[in-house]
């Protein structure tokens, strides 16, 4: 007899994090909606810091002469 190590989830239970038949970017909105205000806040200014660092035009290297 094997066990099965996940528990059993029914189908009326809504603050359970495993559902089944949520695509993936339900399962990250619900996660989000989930986050506190500040976490929220901190993740959208990571995010643009991200952007501001990724997006900017890259300076050429210099070449060694050959």
């Amino acid at each position: 007899m094997t066990s099965d190590p996940r528990p059993k989830q029914d189908g009326n239970t809504t603050g359970s994090m495993y559902h089944a038949n949520l695509s993936p970017a339900q399962a990250i909105a619900q996660a989000w909606r989930c986050e506190s205000p500040q976490s929220q806040e901190f993740w959208r200014q990571a995010e643009a810091k991200r952007k501001e660092l990724y997006a900017a035009p890259r300076s050429p290297k210099p070449r060694g002469k050959m």
